[in-house]
């Protein structure tokens, strides 16, 4: 007899995996709750050089990426959220 194949819906979260997703968020450092991770990805030079820059100016990759974010977001003529 041929047995039906096992249904193809996606699962469906339940409340002990909000709870999950919420202890998750909880362990997340203050400067990161809310935010969201943003990827790309490039040759090692780029990452060289950035880091060579973050070195030279005495601040952080993340602060030279809020920078030419922003740069970004006024060449377009978009507000400066980063």
């Amino acid at each position: 007899m041929h047995k039906p194949a096992p249904s193809q819906e996606p699962t469906k979260s339940t409340p002990r995996d909000a709870e999950r997703d919420d202890s998750t968020r909880s362990q997340l450092p203050p400067s990161r709750r809310g935010k969201k991770a943003l990827t790309g990805y490039f040759e090692p030079e780029v990452m060289k050089q950035l880091k060579v820059m973050a070195a030279a100016e005495e601040t952080t990759i993340q602060a030279l990426l809020t920078e030419a974010l922003n740069d970004l977001f006024k060449k377009y003529g978009k507000p400066h959220i980063a």
